[in-house]
């Protein structure tokens, strides 16, 4: 497992950015915000109001990595409730994590096949990714952290450019009335749902022990959470303006149709690849670092060497992306995937924490 030295420290910039990347990755590949409440014009308006609910619901986790800096997520849940409570908790957040990513690969593959590559079996384009990122996860969570450090800033380019090179789509008119359709109560539930599905809280616990200055814990936290939200408004505005309220719900990756419908010109040639080469090494940057942190997880649990797990893991998780792409699609058919995703956010993000939290008040004296 990675030591805490000099060599496995994060900067406060590799946080900011890889935070943004986890989170912006969700509307730059399928967008499932196009779908929650209110459902209409005003989901934008939702988004941005959600980050008063994510931090109401990510407290407890960021109190708890602020008590216990030294230690990641795993490590202080076991200090908190004891070693066989403590270890069951910590492999129920491996399940989590495992769903998590399974879900992920499996909606990268899928996107890859039906859009890109889609004579290519589904176990080639799966196989591929997982062994990049077995590469990147076996050399530390360091390294996806540098990797990033070059790598976000470019995609977050190619976001933008996109964005201002498909002006000449845009019908703004379909984001009014703004607030009239909408009533407060459906926007309170929308901004609630992406509050729980901030997974990005999970990630920072468990890089906390590697940031260079723990004081930087909270900065982080917020400054990512709020550039995220917003650049994950716009980019909802745009898919609206572009594609129409309903057209992108029905949608299975609503941005990448939107850069499809960019019009480059003559004097732009092969720019539309640049798009789709930071989409996949996102991901990929994505999918290495919820590997490393099943790995972790299990190697604290166990007290094993967490890459002994990297290449077994990868093989279960390969298994069952290829079962499931083979069952049905998963976009297509949203439901329940995102009703479970939310039933199972709402229990590792905020429900167990207060437990946890809750656990730690009674026994800090003794802690």
């Amino acid at each position: 497992m990675d030591k805490l030295n000099n060599q496995y420290e994060i900067s406060y910039h590799q946080a900011v950015l890889l935070l943004i990347l986890y989170r912006i990755m969700v509307g730059f590949t399928h967008l499932p915000a196009a779908s929650i409440l209110p459902g209409n014009q005003d989901i934008w308006i939702t988004i941005l109001f959600s980050t008063f609910y994510t931090i109401l619901l990510c407290l407890p986790l960021l109190y708890l990595s602020n008590k216990f800096n030294s230690l990641n997520l795993i490590e202080y849940i076991e200090k908190i409730m004891g070693k066989t409570i403590g270890k069951i908790i910590g492999i129920f957040y491996v399940f989590f994590f495992l769903y998590a990513t399974i879900l992920l690969i499996s909606i990268f593959v899928e996107i890859l096949d039906a859009a890109i590559f889609p004579e290519t079996p589904t176990w080639v384009t799966a196989s591929m990714m997982l062994i990049t990122s077995i590469y990147i996860a076996y050399k530390g969570f360091v390294a996806v952290a540098r990797l990033g450090e070059f790598i976000i800033p470019f995609i977050l380019v190619m976001i933008l450019l996109f964005i201002i090179l498909g002006y000449k789509n845009y019908d703004f008119t379909v984001l009014l009335p703004i607030l009239k359709d909408s009533k407060f109560k459906d926007i309170s539930i929308g901004a609630i749902d992406i509050g729980l599905r901030y997974f990005n809280i999970l990630i920072l616990t468990m890089i906390t022990p590697n940031l260079k200055d723990k004081k930087d814990l909270n900065k982080i936290f917020f400054r990512s959470l709020i550039y995220s939200m917003v650049i994950a408004s716009i980019i909802v505005i745009v898919v609206h303006s572009t594609l129409g309220i309903e057209y992108a719900k029905h949608v299975n990756f609503p941005f990448f149709t939107v850069t499809r419908m960019v019009d480059f010109g003559e004097t732009i040639q092969g720019f539309d690849s640049l798009y789709l080469t930071s989409w996949i090494v996102g991901n990929i940057i994505k999918i290495s670092g919820y590997l490393y942190f099943i790995t972790v997880a299990l190697g604290q649990i166990t007290n094993i060497d967490n890459r002994k797990y990297i290449i077994p893991i990868s093989v279960v998780i390969l298994i069952i992306v290829l079962l499931l792409k083979d069952n049905k699609p998963i976009l297509a058919v949203k439901q329940p995937t995102q009703n479970i995703i939310t039933i199972m956010a709402a229990i590792f993000i905020f429900i167990l924490p207060l437990i946890i939290l809750t656990v730690y008040l009674f026994r800090r004296k003794k802690l």
